[in-house]
This record gives C-alpha cells, structure tokens and sequence, in this order.
C-alpha cells in the first residue's frame, strides 16, 4: 500500500511538472502559489517535488536561465541549480546571512575572490555589489563548472569585472586530482579532500576525477595587482585547511579584511583564521558546518 501511494504521489508530480512545461504560463502562477506553501507539511512537500521535477525538465530543455534577486542585485542564473532553485521557485534565498554579510562589507570599486566559485552564485552578485571599478576573481576547477560560471558572466555583461581562474587554490603549486560531484543538481560537491561518507554515497568517486592546477593564495596575490582584498570566500568541500595554510602571508600582512569560510570551530582553517581575527561572526549553519566571519584591522 505505502508503494502504491508513493507511486501515486510521484506520478501526480511528475504530471503537474509536465503540464507546466507543456504550457510555460503556468510557471509564473505555480511559483506564486508554491513559495507560499513552501514550508507547509504537506502541500509545501508535494510543491517542492513538483518543483524539482520541473526543474529536471528545464535542465534537459536547456531553458534553464531566468532572472531572479540576490539581495539588492538582479541577475541572470540557471535557475536548476542547489543555489538558485529554492529562490526561485520558494522566494527562499540561499545562505542569506552570508549574502547580507557581503552586502555589508562589499562597496564599489571593492575586491572579492570567491575560492570555490562554483557557477558564480556569489562571485555574479559581488560584481553588482563593486561595479565596473571594482574586481572580483573567481576561483573554479571543475571544467564544466567552469565553463557555466564563465557563461553565467557573459550573460550578465560582467566580464570586465569577473576574472574566472580555472584553478584549484590550495598550500602549493602542484597538480592535483579534483573528485567531481556525482549529483546532478549539486555541482557543489567537487573536492580534493574527499570524505569517506560522500565516496561510500556516491556523491564523488574514484573513477570520477579531473586533474586540476593547484597553487597558493598567497603567489597569487603577490603575481595580482591587487593591494588588498576586501573579502575571501572560501567554500572547497574540505580543502579549507590547505587553502588558509596557503594564505598566511596575505593574513599575516594584513592584505584581508575579511574572509568567510564554510568550516567548523574544531578546524584547522578556523583555528588559523580566529588566531589575529578581531572579530568573528558565525553566518549560515548547513549542517555540520558554519560559513563563518573573519574581520581583520586594516595594516
């Protein structure tokens, strides 16, 4: 009986998601109503599963791009995507709390580099946060993902602004092996540190690697004609430790002044990051981990 039901229920998702793709005005309408009943118990369940049906179809149509709200910034995204999913089709934004932090600390004409940059989620909204005069590096290794945070720039006229580096920051220059995510709607999941749990899931795997170019923070701020940064985000899936190892001279000099960085307080990244911090503020928790908040004087 539970399959029956179970088979019912998806088969009634799957149909609502069709009959929306079959007719796109309905999108603008099931949006409406679904971010409303996002967080019911029941309706709210059965939206989201519409949702990341219609998503899937979307993703396979490659009509995948619409223009949805970061804070202050209107942008251009793949809208199927871990980050931009539940804010378009739920109005519920992702990591808001480190969005907000940005929106305090990145000014125009400012600097940003986005360690782990994925698709460009955050990097895309820093460049609307500086404007023309300021810069934004963004730091990705996976190609393909590579290729969509460079597609994800042009479409938002912001190549002036964003210099995408295909690279892997880490405690040396070297060549590495990067485990990509296994998970078709988490691109998010690459790592050269993989965790046993996510090869015994699946979500990366051995046979599953690209060999990518690792170097340092730190060489590449000194080859930079950058003075200072005004804040790192650094979110590698494990490899936080190798990549603030690799940024204790900039630290050390006083060329941050601030860093977030996805880890948790037992960390050695933390450890490092808290040692000169004035200030550290915890933003986003996702389970085990916290995008945490260090704020460094000025030299």
């Amino acid at each position: 009986m539970v399959s029956v039901a179970r088979s019912v229920y998806r088969s009634a998702a799957s149909g609502v998601a069709g009959t929306v793709a079959a007719l796109p005005a309905l999108e603008s309408p099931l949006r409406s109503v679904g971010a409303l009943v996002w967080d019911w118990p029941g309706a709210g369940r059965f939206y989201r599963s519409v949702a990341g049906r219609y998503a899937d179809r979307l993703r396979g149509s490659g009509d995948r791009f619409r223009t949805v709200d970061i804070g202050d910034a209107h942008l251009t995204l793949d809208v199927t995507e871990f980050t931009t999913a539940s804010l378009y089709f739920g109005h519920r934004p992702y990591e808001p709390l480190t969005t907000a932090f940005l929106q305090r600390h990145l000014r125009h004409s400012g600097v940003f580099a986005d360690v782990g940059a994925n698709h460009g989620y955050f990097s895309l909204y820093a460049a609307a946060r500086v404007g023309d005069t300021g810069r934004v590096f963004a730091f990705e290794p996976n190609p393909a993902v590579f290729d969509q945070l460079v597609h994800h720039i042009a479409l938002n006229r912001f190549e002036r602004r964003v210099e995408a580096r295909r690279q892997a920051l880490s405690n040396r220059r070297d060549v590495a092996q990067l485990f990509v995510s296994g998970v078709g709607n988490n691109s998010g999941l690459s790592t050269l540190v993989p965790d046993p749990t996510r090869l015994s899931a699946g979500d990366v795997w051995h046979e599953g690697t690209v060999r990518v170019e690792t170097d340092t923070f730190d060489r590449w701020l000194a080859d930079s004609a950058v003075d200072r940064v005004d804040v790192v985000k650094i979110d590698v899936e494990g490899g936080e430790d190798l990549i603030v190892e690799g940024m204790s001279g900039a630290l050390a000099a006083r060329r941050i002044a601030a860093v977030v960085c996805e880890t948790h307080a037992g960390s050695r990244a933390h450890q490092w990051l808290s040692a000169t911090a004035t200030q550290i503020e915890p933003l986003d928790v996702g389970g085990a981990l916290t995008n945490f908040a260090y704020l460094y004087p000025a030299p």
